[in-house]
Order: structure tokens, then sequence, then C-alpha cells
């Protein structure tokens, strides 16, 4: 019985993992259904509907996948190994960005725990700053904080930040970047479950038996915060992983993100966003458990 349920677990998961591969694979493909050469040199007689040209695409870049290994690709005019350049680029991206949502998700919480003992008025402003710093594009908070620090640098002589990647790895001020916006986004969703769950009567009533308002936050609103907030768990990352985009791009970070877009083998367009979507069910399945765990806990 127990071989069996594994059999059919194998074979589920298998059959899975083949249609996802397959998924991708017309996804990076579908150039091909509207341009008959798939060679990157298109002219306008080449523009039309070419469904067998996809098919066959398809079956090209589904098949390529599994001989990558020892495949070249050529990006920037230089010509590097699949293996180890996709993974090095990988590691880097995700450090970056892993260590963005950790910081948003760090200071998100200071600032909207803090928030609950502002004073009305002061919560008023905290709001429209909020509000105001929301409106500002992620292009322009990117390259004022390069200004800043240039500035800096031309005025004290004192390199406070490395700026650019060119053939070095740059962590700090692409993390602070790329959780800035996020930070704030967060942080006014939970100012708002904090709220409505600061309204409920278990808290009115706990307080109401002599417990301090900063025991009931610690021990029963909190937890039902970081509840509330699993819902958002992939906006967060979606938005984020978007940014990360910008922010290779203008810190001339040796990134994975430009293998999504600057690169014309489908195969390894599939691996790119394969190896993108990874991160982001391991991070759901993590919040998933611990909502799991704090709901049978309840």
């Amino acid at each position: 019985m127990l071989i069996k349920r594994f059999s059919v677990y194998i074979l589920n998961l298998s059959i899975k993992i083949v249609l996802l591969l397959i998924s991708v694979s017309s996804i990076t493909s579908l150039r091909s259904l509207v341009y008959l050469n798939n060679n990157g040199g298109f002219s306008s007689s080449d523009f039309g509907f070419f469904p067998l040209n996809f098919l066959k695409t398809v079956y090209k870049t589904f098949t390529h996948l599994f001989s990558l290994y020892d495949s070249t690709f050529f990006y920037l005019g230089q010509e590097y190994a699949v293996f180890p350049y996709i993974i090095d680029t990988y590691i880097y991206t995700m450090v970056v960005l892993f260590s963005a949502f950790v910081l948003t998700i760090l200071v998100s919480f200071l600032f909207s725990y803090a928030f609950l003992f502002f004073s009305k008025r002061f919560k008023r402003l905290f709001k429209s700053l909020l509000l105001l710093i929301d409106s500002i594009p992620d292009i322009i908070i990117i390259l004022g904080s390069q200004l800043l620090v240039i500035q800096l640098y031309q005025a004290t002589g004192f390199k406070l930040l490395r700026l650019y990647g060119f053939g070095s790895h740059v962590y700090l001020l692409p993390i602070i970047c790329l959780s800035f916006v996020p930070i704030v986004m967060v942080i006014k969703i939970m100012i708002k479950i904090f709220e409505e769950e600061m309204e409920e009567q278990y808290v009115e009533f706990a307080i109401a038996k002599g417990l301090s308002q900063t025991t009931v936050i610690l021990r029963h609103v909190i937890r039902n915060v970081m509840k509330s907030l699993y819902s958002h768990i992939g906006l967060i990352y979606w938005y984020m992983l978007s940014s990360l985009f910008i922010i290779e791009f203008l810190f001339q970070m040796q990134g994975f993100t430009p293998l999504l877009y600057r690169v014309s083998d489908s195969s390894l367009t599939s691996v790119a966003i394969i190896m993108i979507l990874i991160p982001f069910g391991l991070l759901k399945a993590a919040s998933f458990r611990f909502y799991e765990r704090s709901v049978l806990n309840d």
C-alpha cells in the first residue's frame, strides 16, 4: 500500500514537472508563432501566423533543456558556458533579492509596531508621508541614491558605498534601493491589519482584564497580523522581482535577470524562468506552513 502511494506521488510529480517545462517552453517560444525566422534576424516579410513553426520551436526548446549542461551562449558579444555562469549569477541575484525581502519584513514590522504608540496627529503625518513616498517611482529613488553617494564622495572624499558592479559584486545599496518602496507598501498593509486587529473584541476583553496594551500586542495581535500578512507574500515577492530588473541594470550588476530578456536562446530563458519560480514556490510553502501551524495552535 505504501509503495503504491509513493508510486502515485512520483507519477503525479513527474507529470507536473513535464507540464511545467512544456508551459515555460511554450512561453519562451511565442515569438516563433508570429515570426517565421527564429534566429533573431527578423524582417517585415517574416511576420505572420505560423502555428507549425511554433510547435517545432516548442519541441526544440523542450528537448534542448536536457542538454544545456555542456552548452554555451552569447551575452553582450562574449561567449559563456551555461554552467557555472548561470549558477553564479543566480546565487548573487537571490542573495540580493532575499536580503531585501527580509529587510522589508523586519523594517516594516518595526515601523508598524511603533505606529501603534504614536499620537493621533503623528499618525496622520506618518500616513501622509507614506503616501508621498509611495508616489515616487522606483527609478527616481535609485538614481537619487546614486547621486547622493556621488555628491557625498565629491564633497568629502569619503566613498560611503560601492555604486556599480563592474567586474565585481555590489550588495548594500542595491538591497536598500530594492527594499525601499516595498517597505512603504508593506508598512501600509501592516498598519491597516494592526488597526483592524486592535478593534477586535478579544483585544478589548484582554485589556479589560488588566493586561497592558503592549502585552496584548506581543502575545496575540502580532501572531494574527503575521497570519494576515501571509496572503500578501506573493505580491511582495513579485513586486520586488519586477524592481530587480531595474536595479540590476542601473547598478550594472552581474546578475541573473538579464538572462530573461537579453539572451536569444529560448531554452536558457526557460531555465531562467523556472529558477525564478523555484524560490517563490519555496517561500509560499514555508509561509503556508507557518500559517497552518498558527491556525492549528489557535
